[in-house]
């Protein structure tokens, strides 16, 4: 019979010690390995419903089971107390209290919410039953002594209990799964549309009903979404929906190491060597901080007499262990080899973003906003900010950790190494729920944040509008309660922090007394020395430390991996406009330039330039113009390949520029935008960037060529005056005047100018366009202009609307067409003034310009007729509306035949300036005097001076002061010298007269 008990004897305490090893063992590792292969990914959320009366089902009988192993550890406790077997064996404390911890982990784990039943659970319950079974059948067969019957039969009702307890857990999990085999009814058509009694339609994590919006969709849509999140929020979008399609983390993980080769020295032999070292001093730390607390309890032996050794040589060893392993030693060493490697990364991440950044196409550049590509190169940091976490903290404190638990239970027994793992375990679970629990009160206080830059840089910026409206006032209140808002959620933040680190704090301090008492217990009994409780107590020191980082290295590698995401995305990205391979540079010859059959979209489905064809000859000056959104800019870009044609081709001296270097087209091209962009830098430097290479000289003679010279040398600093972010310290029309000059420096073949004197006023732009002609001569030009006056001379205009071509030609061509461009001219010749009242001197010499077409009218006179004035101002001044153009008018003699009332108003109002119209002293149009037949036309009224209503006794219109007229005067021949621009060197061969402008205007 002895030789039967003796390996029975042998056997339990195995078990025992096996058992919650084991189950504890699958658990963590197949937890980890369903957190790498994505399962809370692949759950269909339409079985939650199904899973849920399983789940609650063994969520009861989990915690009865975990209830036996408590109320057998008091029996133990009784019976050892009433036998007097006190204490009880090792492997029987041992084991039910880790029994007791591994499946109060996974009451824990699975009572919280949206957690699914696994196989990290049907695996451990598998374990624990094998296990239980096989400590019942051995408790059951086991001959002991009769003082330990009472517990035996115990030990073996409870063992036998709970693998009663497994079976039917095991029972309900399998109908659960049969249940979740069978579709449910989540379509709605398969919907109830009454409720079920009881049923909750508003309760939370429930779905809405029919037609109707969820709980959670109606309060997000009434909080406003920063930026900040708005960009977490995409970029960990990004991030699921790569691991979903990766199928695990080790999948997901592999598309960073395109960015290997930027983090680790690839060639650089010497930073591979500094990086191995490195790896070396790490294990010197992990045999320091082993050696240490092992000197220390030396030390301690020696003094108090328990130990040989000499406390002088322990003392000095111990001093040398400590200098070592402190930042003057191996930390300084380590420092010293990292460095280069760690900025190796840094460097080379920061320098590869931004380069791939700026050779990528204007769609993504579009599509992207500033602060967003800044915080991908950023990112970058996120990168090397895992390699560091992961290899130089993470894998040295689990060596640490792994080692102290090891040293500890050989030296205090199986106890203290329950004891150290307990606390641990404890410690991560209650971090994770705080750290969880503290994110609202993050959220909170990054919004406040947010909020307060938002505020006080908005009102900052806005400083002219927030005076101009008086509401300084306001600003400082609003002002006020964003700092006060902020300061409450950042105490709220701190308190909470607060609470997650005392609780932490409560935890670590708990073990380190219960291991204390152990060790005291076993220093009173003679099995330790005093010099072994000095040691433990700097092992739990050590432990502290890694305990906390990697309570916290969970979130902060879930951020590095969202930030390294955006990096990622970007260096993912491949441009749209690149050089094909073996493209050869562009061979200009004389800057012919073709658009044949041109298709372009943004979006890939509303075409923007549709069946565009259009041949420039070299030297030509051609001008888009058309309504705003008719692709006239588009045009532009797809010139200068921003973007490339998705159908047709566009040639340069018979080359398909998708076929050529992009830099050598680039090189060959002027561009003027319509927003200039500056740097935050000087005048000079801004103007030099045209030609990098360019003497002062030369940027000198192109600012003149831009009429901007003078205005630069009267500044404080001339040429030296910086600019501001983007120019912000110059007007526009300085803006745009230094970005011509730019253009001017370069010189180039091809001019593309795409509202270049938008921003300018009449006189700078008479200037300009002189400028022009020396810049544009020679040059293939393109132009995109909405007003009308500044590409009269351009050799062919063409009108662009809906991205085709309606129409082209010379300025006299089209508006002798009476097409879209005479539409467009007229409405910027007569535009109606938005108050008559003011503007009415303006109409009065208009109509003094306009003597001519205006003498050989007939029409019925509208104050004899009984039309009042009210009725003649509803009339539009249209050339192509009947009420505009009298039938006496299109009958009018040959004088005035092939050219628009638009354009005899033009050249009237260039005669009017040049002295050829009649005076506007005498306070009477040409239009005033009556024909023959004492009738007027309807927009004779309308023209009618104040002197003419005056003299009909009309008491609706005030007299015109002399300075008031001389100032109209004043800005209609400043108009009136625009329009000869264009007009001035044209010969009208139509009508029978030559009635164009003056030689000198």
């Amino acid at each position: 019979m002895e030789s039967t008990t003796a390996p029975l004897a042998a056997v339990v305490p195995l078990l025992y010690y096996t058992y919650p090893a084991a189950v504890f063992a699958y658990f963590l590792g197949s937890s980890l390995a369903s957190a790498c292969t994505l399962q809370r990914f692949k759950d269909d959320p339409a079985e939650a419903e199904t899973k849920r009366p399983g789940r609650r089902l063994v969520l009861g009988i989990l915690s009865t089971f975990v209830l036996t192993y408590l109320v057998q550890l008091g029996i133990l406790i009784s019976c050892s107390v009433a036998d007097g077997l006190w204490p009880p064996a090792d492997h029987l404390v041992v084991g039910i209290l880790s029994c007791l911890l591994v499946f109060g982990i996974q009451l824990s784990w699975l009572s919280e919410p949206n957690r699914s039943i696994g196989y990290p659970l049907y695996g451990s319950w598998l374990l624990a039953l094998a296990f239980e079974a096989a400590i019942t059948t051995f408790a059951a067969i086991k001959v002991d002594s009769p003082r330990h019957l009472r517990y035996e039969i115990a030990e073996t009702s409870f063992a036998a209990a709970r693998c009663a307890l497994l079976l039917v857990i095991g029972a309900a999990c399998w109908r659960a799964l049969g249940a979740r085999k069978t579709p449910a009814a989540s379509d709605e058509e398969r919907q109830s549309l009454l409720p079920k009694v009881g049923d909750n339609a508003t309760s939370g994590g429930g779905e809405a009903g029919y037609g109707a919006t969820s709980e959670s969709e109606q309060s997000s849509g009434n909080t406003a979404e920063y930026s900040w999140e708005r960009r977490e929020r995409e970029a960990r979008e990004v991030m699921e929906k790569r691991l979903k399609e990766g199928g695990n983390w080790f999948e997901y993980s592999k598309g960073f190491m395109i960015l290997f080769p930027l983090v680790w020295p690839v060639g650089n032999y010497a930073l591979q060597l500094r990086a191995a070292a490195v790896i070396v001093c790490l294990l010197g730390s992990n045999a320091l901080h082993l050696l240490i607390p092992r000197q220390i309890g030396i030390i301690m032996d020696s003094l108090g007499g328990s130990s040989s050794a000499n406390p002088w040589l322990a003392v000095c060893f111990y001093a040398v262990l400590r200098l070592t392993s402190s930042d003057a030693g191996i930390g300084l060493l380590r420092q010293w080899l990292w460095i280069p490697v760690k900025y190796y990364a840094h460097d080379s991440i920061s320098r590869a973003a931004y380069s791939h950044m700026m050779h990528l196409s204007a769609d993504f550049h579009d599509s992207k906003s500033s602060s967003d590509m800044m915080m991908a190169i950023y990112g970058g940091s996120a990168v090397s900010s895992v390699v560091e976490n992961v290899l130089l903290q993470a894998m040295p404190m689990l060596i640490d950790m792994c080692v102290a638990i090891v040293y500890l239970s050989i030296t205090y027994g199986p106890y203290e190494g329950f004891i150290t793992v307990a606390t641990g375990t404890i410690f991560f679970m209650m971090a994770g729920r705080l750290v969880a629990d503290s994110k609202a009160a993050s959220r909170k206080r990054v919004n406040a944040l947010y909020q307060e830059h938002y505020v006080r840089q908005s009102g900052l910026q806005g400083w002219q509008t927030v005076s101009a409206f008086n509401q300084i006032g306001y600003e400082d209140n609003r002002h006020a309660n964003a700092v006060t808002n902020r300061w409450l959620s950042e105490q709220q933040y701190i308190l909470s922090w607060s609470v997650s680190i005392a609780f932490q704090t409560v935890i670590l301090t708990s073990g380190l007394l219960v291991s204390a008492f152990l060790a005291v217990s076993r220093i009173k009994s003679g099995q330790a020395t005093p010099g072994q409780f000095a040691m433990l107590l700097m092992y739990w020191a050590q432990l502290t430390s890694p305990l906390q980082f990697f309570a916290r290295l969970g979130k902060s590698m879930s951020d590095d991996f969202i930030d390294a995401e955006r990096l990622l995305d970007i260096m993912k990205t491949k441009p749209t406009v690149e050089n094909k391979k073996g493209a050869r540079p562009l061979k200009f010859v004389a800057g012919n330039v073709e658009f044949k059959d041109v298709c372009f979209t943004y979006d890939g489905h509303k075409g923007t330039i549709k069946g565009f064809n259009l041949h420039i000859d070299a030297g030509q000056t051609v001008a888009f113009v058309g309504a705003t959104g008719a692709g006239k800019s588009t045009m532009l870009k797809l010139l200068d390949r921003f973007y490339d044609v998705t159908g047709g081709s566009i040639y340069i001296d018979g080359q398909d520029i998708r076929e050529v270097d992009l830099f050598s087209l680039r090189e060959r091209i002027g561009v003027v935008p319509q927003s200039p962009i500056l740097f935050d830098d000087t005048i000079m430097n801004n103007v030099r960037y045209g030609k990098i290479t360019a003497s002062d000289e030369e940027v000198f003679e192109a600012c003149k060529g831009a009429c901007i010279h003078d205005k630069i040398t009267g500044f404080t600093n001339g040429y030296d005056t910086r600019v501001g972010e983007r120019g912000v310290k110059l007007s526009g029309g300085e803006l745009q005047r230094v970005a011509i000059a730019r253009a001017i420096l370069k010189k180039p073949d091809i001019v593309l100018l795409d509202e270049a004197t938008s921003a300018v006023d009449t006189d700078t732009e008479q200037q300009i366009q002189l400028s022009f002609r020396s810049l544009c001569k020679g040059r293939t030009t393109f132009i995109v202009a909405h007003r009308l006056s500044t590409i009269m001379n351009a050799d062919r205009i063409v009108v662009v609307e809906g991205g085709q071509l309606i129409e082209q030609g010379s300025h006299h061509e089209l508006i002798a067409k009476q097409g879209r461009y005479a539409d467009l001219w007229s409405k910027q010749a007569f535009l109606k003034p938005c108050d008559t009242t003011d503007m009415v001197d303006i109409i009065d010499d208009r109509a003094e310009a306009a003597d001519d077409s205006s003498s050989e009218q007939t029409a019925a006179d509208p104050y004899k007729s009984g039309t009042t004035d009210s009725d003649s101002e509803g009339s539009k001044l249209n050339p192509i509306a009947p009420e505009f153009t009298p039938r006496a008018m299109a009958n009018s003699c040959s004088e005035f035949e092939g050219k628009s009332t638009c354009e005899r108003a033009a050249v009237a109002s260039v005669e009017e300036a040049s002295g050829k119209a009649s005076e506007p002293a005498s306070g009477h149009s040409a239009l005033s005097e009556v024909p023959g037949d004492g009738t007027r036309s309807e927009v004779e009224m309308k023209l009618a001076t104040p002197s003419d209503k005056a003299e009909r006794g009309s008491s609706e219109n005030a007299p015109v002061s002399k300075d008031k007229a001389a100032d109209v005067h004043k800005d209609l021949a400043q108009d009136a010298s625009t329009l000869a621009l264009g007009v001035g060197q044209a010969e009208d061969t139509t009508g029978e007269n030559q009635n164009g402008p003056p030689s000198d205007a």
